[in-house]
């Protein structure tokens, strides 16, 4: 929240804003760029402005409405207030007016209904998406989120589709996504910039846009061990390997993402599942099958246990992990001497969906 103690609020602050170049040609100025494609829906909003005497700050709650450049085309949200234009070098801190349903997001997490939390925070972080440059804004997280439950949408839709079918809309929204992530990753203030960065990658190699994910991943950079971006750097970047054919490779990269980012929730299970879908493509079912069961077993209840089932079901059904592995990844990795065959096919019985069209048995006299 902004605090009110910095100084003048709404008029007195627009009117000393435009007063240096004279509020009539301000105005004539505004008015012209608003005629022109600056215009963008509205958003209320307070900021925190440099005032133009450069010793203090002061506050004003305006309606946002275009840019031009790095300037601010807004008009004070008191009736009569003239429209003003407001540079970004005076803004300190941005404070969005967010108005949707929290209790209706938060019960369409708890059910995992990314598409219906995509639905009830777009029409209102959209607005603020322009504007995430500004310093100290409170509309980057909701956008990081937004773009987060497009992508996990898109996943669902995309992994549920039947082979060879239309996945136009899957698409659609990882299109939808990477918008997002683009301006995320204007706001250069916050360290989340380069996380949205790297999700905007992902979600290009979704699309299947290699190409553009590479030139993408070599403009963030490596970041340096520790870095809040350090394990989805490496998860981006074995995708786009694996997406390139170059499996190996890409088990090398992905192991940097488990092993060195503190098992982060948003890149730990899926450096997992996808170091066993590279297992899988070098044909080695055993260390697959171990790692799909522990995605499942880890994550029970999420879409990344989901994907996991299915690929665990897929290397069971090849029967290649019937003949012994020359160095057991039970015993090397997860420490336990358990019957990995075993407690495969008992997690892929015990998970098995009940058929829709199943009667239930009558109990016999």
């Amino acid at each position: 929240m902004i605090p009110r103690q910095h100084g003048l609020l709404g008029p007195m602050l627009l009117a000393c804003l435009c007063a240096a170049a004279g509020a009539a040609h301000a105005q004539t100025t505004v008015a012209n760029a608003l005629s022109r494609a600056n215009r963008l829906p509205p958003i209320p909003a307070r900021l925190l402005v440099q005032a133009p005497d450069a010793e203090s700050e002061l506050l004003v709650e305006v309606t946002l409405l275009g840019r031009e450049g790095d300037a601010l085309l807004a008009q004070g949200r008191t009736a009569g207030t003239p429209f003003s234009r407001i540079e970004k070098s005076r803004v300190r801190r941005c404070e969005f007016t967010l108005e949707y349903d929290l209790s209706a997001v938060a019960q369409a997490l708890q059910k995992s209904d990314w598409g219906a939390a995509v639905r009830i925070l777009s029409p209102v972080v959209r607005l603020a998406l322009p504007y995430l440059d500004l310093p100290e804004n409170n509309g980057l997280e909701p956008a990081m989120d937004l773009g987060m439950y497009m992508v996990a949408s898109a996943d669902r839709e995309k992994r549920g589709a039947a082979p060879n079918a239309d996945r136009a809309r899957a698409l659609k929204q990882y299109a939808a996504a990477c918008e997002v992530f683009r301006q995320a990753a204007r706001a250069q203030w916050s360290p989340l910039a380069s996380l949205a960065a790297l999700k905007r990658c992902r979600a290009l190699l979704a699309q299947g846009l290699a190409d553009k994910a590479s030139e993408a991943l070599e403009e963030v950079g490596e970041p340096d061990p520790g870095d809040l971006a350090y394990g989805h750097y490496w998860l981006a970047r074995a995708e786009g390997l694996r997406h390139a054919g170059k499996t190996r490779e890409a088990l090398e990269a992905v192991v940097k993402s488990v092993v060195f980012a503190d098992q982060d929730v948003e890149t730990f299970p899926s450096a997992l599942l996808l170091s066993a879908h590279c297992y899988r493509d070098l044909k080695n079912a055993h260390r697959a099958r171990d790692l799909y069961y522990e995605v499942a077993v880890l994550f029970v209840g999420t879409d990344w246990a989901d994907e996991a089932l299915e690929g665990l079901r897929a290397v069971m059904a090849g029967n290649q992990t019937l003949q012994p592995e020359k160095t057991p990844l039970e015993n090397v990795f997860f420490n336990v001497a358990d019957d990995m065959n075993e407690l495969a096919a008992e997690l892929i019985e015990a998970r098995a969906p009940t058929p829709t069209n199943a009667v239930p048995e009558t109990k016999k006299e």
